[in-house]
C-alpha cells in the first residue's frame, strides 16, 4: 500500500533520514520507536510526502507519491500530528469536519457523507459532549483524541501517528490504539504509529522498526526487535523482559 525504498531526508544539507526502506501492509500496524532525534518524525513527514526525499521513493500503491497532488494522499494517507494549540476559534465539530476537505468540502458545504463521517469519528474517540466545545477551551489529551477523530473522518486508508499518546491517560492511549486495530483488521487500513511506550508497541504493532541516528537499526516482529540487547544499543537503559499475562504480548520493564 505504502511503500518507502532507500529513502533519505536533508535538512539544510545534513541528513536526518538515510537509507530507510519499509513498506506499509493493509492490516498491520508498524511502531516506529528510537531515542530522540532518531529521525522519526522525518520519516512519517517523508511518507505523508510533507517533506521531500533526497534520494530514494516513496510509493502509494505502486504510484510515485511525488506525482501525486495534495488532495489525492489526503485523500489516502491521513495524518495525526504531535498536539499542538489551533489557532482558530472553532468547534471540535467544525475541526473534525476539516478532515473531508480532500473531497471538496470546506466550512458550510459538507454533505451528509461528511458529517456522518464526523460524528462517527467523534463518536468513536468518545468527544460527544465535547461536540460544541472550541478547540481551545480543551485539554491537550483531548485535543489530542481531537486530531486522531480528524483523521479517522478523512477515511484515509493509511494512518500515520506521531506520539498520538503523548498526552493521554491509560484509558485514553488503549483506545487510540486500540480503534487503530480496529480500522486496521475491520478495513483494511495501514498505520505506522510513533511512539516511546514499548509496553504499547508490543501490545498492538505486527511489526516494529527500531531507528538509530537516522538510520533503521532493527525491524521485525515485536518479539524479534525488543530485546534487551536491542533496547541497551537504542536507548543505553537495561530492561526485564517477561510475558504480560493477559495478552501474552512482551513486557518491558526498565531496570534502575
Amino acid at each position: 500500500m505504502l511503500e518507502a525504498r532507500d529513502i533519505s531526508v536533508e535538512y539544510n544539507g545534513n541528513a536526518v533520514l538515510a537509507s530507510a526502506s519499509l513498506k506499509l501492509s493493509p492490516g498491520r500496524i508498524a511502531a516506529i520507536v528510537g531515542a530522540n532525534g532518531a529521525g522519526k518524525t522525518s520519516l512519517i513527514k517523508a511518507l505523508n510526502g510533507s517533506v521531500p526525499v533526497a534520494k530514494g521513493e516513496i510509493l502509494l500503491d505502486g504510484r510515485s507519491l511525488a506525482s501525486l497532488s495534495r488532495a489525492e494522499i489526503a485523500r489516502n494517507i491521513a495524518v495525526v500530528a504531535q498536539e499542538t494549540e489551533s489557532r482558530f476559534p472553532v468547534t471540535v465539530r467544525e475541526f473534525v469536519l476539516t478532515g473531508r476537505f480532500a473531497y471538496g468540502s470546506s466550512f458550510g458545504w459538507e454533505n451528509e457523507r461528511d458529517i456522518e463521517a464526523a460524528e462517527r469519528a467523534i463518536a468513536d474517540c468518545e468527544l460527544k459532549k465535547f461536540a460544541a466545545r472550541r478547540m481551545n477551551d480543551l485539554s491537550g489529551g483531548e485535543r489530542q483524541r481531537v486530531v486522531l477523530a480528524r483523521a479517522l473522518a478523512s477515511e484515509g486508508r493509511v494512518l500515520l501517528l506521531d506520539e498520538p499518546t503523548a498526552n493521554l491517560d491509560l484509558a485514553h492511549q488503549t483506545l487510540m490504539f486500540r480503534l487503530v486495530v480496529e480500522r486496521c483488521a475491520e478495513h483494511q487500513y495501514a498505520a505506522a504509529i510513533i511512539t516511546h511506550d514499548l509496553n504499547l508497541a508490543a501490545e498492538f504493532a505486527d511489526e516494529v522498526v527500531m531507528l538509530a541516528k537516522g538510520r533503521i537499526a532493527h525491524m521485525g516482529s515485536p518479539a524479534e526487535v525488543l530485546t534487551r540487547a536491542n533496547i541497551r544499543e537504542i536507548f543505553n537503559v537495561e530492561v526485564l523482559l517477561d510475558t504480560n499475562p493477559s495478552s501474552g504480548k512482551a513486557r518491558v520493564t526498565q531496570v534502575y
